[in-house]
């Protein structure tokens, strides 16, 4: 898929001394756990969201690049942005579309290790398809409003995009989107299929693909 906004000049503020969250609801790490762990946390939280299952299988031509798996944890997510993230990907599954937003967080560091966690996410109106996504031109001065009205010093963690039917990976595209426009060695990419019950997430490192574990902290 592609994007036409690309984030410049982003200064990368100093890591705040933190304890990781503890109240994990949910931990996904490649190649360990299972896929119907996954499926399972998916299927609750769509549950609880209110939508239904989806049935529309998008054909698509896009196809997986090579990737690797890193089994070290250093990404929480928000129980709150995963269901703003899950809710957005399925009510654009069920009209076919792919869905597409940004991840807001920030950066932190314990016992000299970073990690990042991602506490929101902020949209705008899409040119979309089963196949493609990408914001509305004129959809930048809003979006820009919604990121100005946040009121702590975030940081931009990376982005969200769905493969409604055709599964969770990183394509050549997705890939290009990733090392021109969230190439901090922090940014992450999440991608979620709402019809296969799959969300994983990503990075880019020495032009590789990498799967990285993620943790969903919160209430319940």
């Amino acid at each position: 898929m592609k994007m036409t906004i690309k984030i410049t000049g982003e200064k990368v503020k100093n890591r705040e001394e933190r304890k990781p969250p503890e109240s994990i609801l949910f931990r996904y790490i490649p190649g360990k756990s299972s896929t119907s762990s996954m499926q399972n946390f998916m299927s609750w939280r769509m549950e609880k969201l209110g939508t239904g299952k989806i049935e529309n299988k998008m054909p698509s031509d896009e196809r997986e690049v090579k990737t690797f798996h890193d089994k070290e944890l250093n990404l929480y997510i928000e129980m709150a942005a995963i269901d703003d993230i899950i809710m957005h990907c399925s009510l654009m599954a069920e009209k076919g579309l792919e869905a597409l937003g940004f991840l807001v967080g920030n950066l932190y560091r314990w016992k000299k290790k970073g990690y990042e966690v991602v506490h929101e996410t902020v949209t705008g109106e899409l040119e979309s398809t089963a196949v493609s996504v990408k914001f509305r031109r004129d959809a930048f001065e809003n979006l820009f409003d919604k990121l100005d009205e946040i009121e702590y010093d975030y940081v931009l963690i990376g982005w969200y995009h769905s493969h409604p039917g055709y599964t969770s990976f990183m394509s050549s595209i997705d890939m290009e989107t990733q090392r021109r426009m969230f190439n901090r060695e922090f940014h992450v990419s999440i991608v979620v299929d709402p019809i296969n019950l799959e969300l994983k997430t990503f990075r880019v490192s020495n032009e590789k693909c990498i799967e990285i574990p993620y943790a969903v902290f919160g209430e319940k």
